[in-house]
Order: C-alpha cells, then structure tokens, then sequence
C-alpha cells in the first residue's frame, strides 16, 4: 500500500507540472460554461431587443381599398406599410430581405369581415427570421380579437358563447421534475466528456510520455510490483477525471447563478440540487465509470508508441462515449432493468432521474453495482495486459 501511494503521489506532482492537463481538468471545465452561457445569452438577448425595436417593414397588396386591416395597421406604430404592386414582386422583395413581411388582402376582405365569415389574408414572410412571423402574427390577432367581440356584441351574446367548454389546467409536476425530465440528459452528457477528457491526458503521459522518455523500463526495474505501479498510475487517472468532471458541473452551476437573464425558477431549482447527496450520488457513479474509461485507455496508451499515436487513437474513443451519452437527451428513453446495465447509457439516464427527484432505489442500484462490474473486469483486464513484456517494450 505503501508502494502505490508514493507512485500515485510521484505522478501526481507529475501531472500537475503538465499544462495541457491542468487547462483540461481545471480551467476549461470551470470556465467553459460560464463563457458560453454569457455569451449565448447576451447575443441571443441582444438581438432579440434589436428586433423587437426595429419597425416591421410590411409590404402590402391590398385589393380591397378602405378595408378595416389596413386602418388598423396604419394605427400600429411597430408596422411600417410599404404598398407593393403584385404578389411576384412582394415574394422577391421578402427573399431579398427589403421587406420583412408580405400581406395580400383579397378584393372580398371586408365583405367576408361583415357577413360573419373568416376573411382571408396571405402572409409572405421567411422562415430564417426567427421572430418576424412570431410578431406580424401577434398583430393580426389583435386585430381578430377585436372583431370576434365586436361580431358578439353585434350578436349581443355573451363571451363565453364561443367557449363551451372551459378547461383548467393542473400540472402535478414540480418545476423540479420538469427541470429534470426536459433538461436533466444534458447534464450528464456534459460531466461524462469531461471526465472522460479530463483522464485521457494523465493516462497518455503516465504510459506512452514514460515509453518516450525511456522512464518506464527504469520504473519496472526498481523494487515495486507491476500492479502496484499500475493501481498508482490508475489512481492519478481517475482522480483527474473524477475532479475534471466535478469541476464542469460546478462550472455549469456557477453558469446558471451568474448569467443575467435566466428564468428565477430555473435558477432556483438549479441551486436547490446543488445538494450534499446530489454530489455524493454522482462522486458513487463517476468513481466506478472513470475507472472503467481508465481501464480502457490504460491498455492503448501502453499499445502506443508515442504520444502523437496514442493521441489518434484515443481521440476517436469520444465519439464511442458520446453516442451513449446522447440517449439521456432523447424523450421517451427512461431508466428501466434493461438501460440500467448499459454503460454510459445508464449514468446518463440515473442522473436525469436524480435531477428530477424521480430515481428509484432499485434502478440506482442496478446501475451503480453494473459500472462496479464494468470497472472491474477493465481493472482485471489491464492488470494482464500491464503484465506482458511485449506491450510494454513494443
């Protein structure tokens, strides 16, 4: 035991000299989140204000002159009429960006509008402006509230005439659970890349960065078992990804409180999770999923020749761990016996189920005594593959 804790805490200080792996386990998880949520939302604000500001240039054909739609948005400062000639011309115009929206009123507007009928209006406008359709739309039912009350008064019926049935609505769902359900996959989409980043760099300089410093072969010769140099170097591995990961939902907690404009109930169900047991719930699941990323890595890193190799060969691996993450973001996919014993697959969706307060005891322990078996055997089978002269001298 001795043995390995000198080795764990040699390659620790090790480690911590290297800079590619303190800006991997440290710095991007800690500052990434708040980065891009800052500047995700002040861009997205930003332009949402500018849009909302700038007049919504309408071009408009009218074949039926005096008509009370076009009266009415005379009367709305956010709309600016542009008449247009014909509808080939209006559709250019909308493409080429001169005019954000096209409306074309029928020469029967006005007598549909007074015999009671729906009075049809064409909306030229384009998909690639998010917000232009959402607010000529806004207009026109202002507009068509108006007259449907005008039409009940005319009628000198009561409002809720056009309303037979009244529905209430009761959510027995948590904001909590929602939270959870709907947003609680990407979660651990995020903590589970980067605890896989966050260990492959030791794993590459303890083993292939040993091989090329011709360190290794003087290691294996001092007094030591090779699994005791193997469970020290193991040890630094998943500690920095443990701690990488730990760090990126930190850095995402942080993102939530600090970042100006986000919904108070999202922030406040955000911090209401930042509990003990939260924490302790993810430290019991990362610790067994790190060790089994260790344990594949270990045996790659020993395969490689140098860094550069094991590099390419690891690198394609994210996208191995990133497929299974991905389940957590899709509806409909839940926790079940079956999901429980997929690795990867079954962390992502535990976590989604203990974000939304949801987890069944049951399930959680199938997925934490799942990832224990999946850690073991990579720990058994690195022990082998450590053990061989011709993957360590190749």
């Amino acid at each position: 035991m001795k043995n390995i804790v000198n080795i764990a805490s040699k390659e620790f200080l090790d480690t911590l000299r290297d800079r590619r792996t303190l800006i991997m386990m440290i710095v991007v998880p800690i500052l990434v989140f708040p980065l891009i949520f800052t500047l995700v939302t002040n861009l997205q604000t930003s332009i949402m204000e500018r849009e909302q500001e700038r007049p919504l240039v309408t071009g408009i054909i009218d074949h039926d002159p005096g008509n009370r739609l076009v009266t009415f948005l005379e009367q709305r400062e956010e709309v600016n009429l542009v008449p247009v000639e014909d509808s080939e011309e209006l559709e250019r115009l909308v493409r080429r960006d001169s005019l954000q929206v096209g409306l074309v009123i029928g020469q029967d507007f006005s007598r549909d509008l007074d015999g009671m009928k729906s009075a049809g209006v064409r909306v030229y406008f384009s998909a690639t402006k998010l917000t232009v359709k959402e607010r000529i739309d806004r207009v026109l039912d202002v507009f068509s509230d108006q007259t449907l009350k005008e039409r009940i008064l005319a009628k000198e019926l009561e409002e809720s005439f056009i309303q037979p049935v009244s529905i209430e609505s009761v959510n027995v769902a948590t904001p909590q659970e929602v939270l959870g359900k709907l947003a609680g996959g990407f979660l651990p989409y995020l903590f589970v890349i980067f605890c896989f980043m966050g260990a492959m760099y030791p794993a590459i300089d303890l083993f292939t960065g040993e091989k090329e410093r011709k360190t290794l072969e003087t290691l294996l010769t001092t007094p030591v078992s090779r699994f005791e140099i193997l469970v020290g170097k193991m040890v630094v591995i998943v500690a920095t990804g443990i701690v990488s990961a730990m760090l990126a939902i930190f850095g995402l907690f942080v993102a939530f409180q600090v970042t100006a404009g986000m919904p108070e109930v999202i922030t406040s169900v955000v911090g209401s999770m930042l509990t003990l047991t939260f924490v302790m719930l993810m430290l019991i699941m990362l610790l067994p999923l790190t060790i089994f990323f260790a344990g594949i890595m270990i045996p790659l890193t020993i395969y490689a020749k140098t860094f550069k190799e094991a590099q390419s060969i690891l690198t394609p691996l994210t996208f191995l761990v990133i497929i299974p993450a991905i389940f957590g973001l899709i509806p409909g996919v839940e926790l079940t016996v079956a999901t429980a014993v997929i690795p990867i697959v079954n962390i992502s969706l535990a976590t989604k189920e203990i974000v939304a307060g949801t987890i069944e005891l049951p399930l959680l322990l199938i997925t934490i005594f799942s990832l224990i078996i999946y850690a073991t055997l990579s720990v058994i089978f690195c022990v082998k593959w450590f053990g061989r002269e011709t993957n360590i001298l190749r």
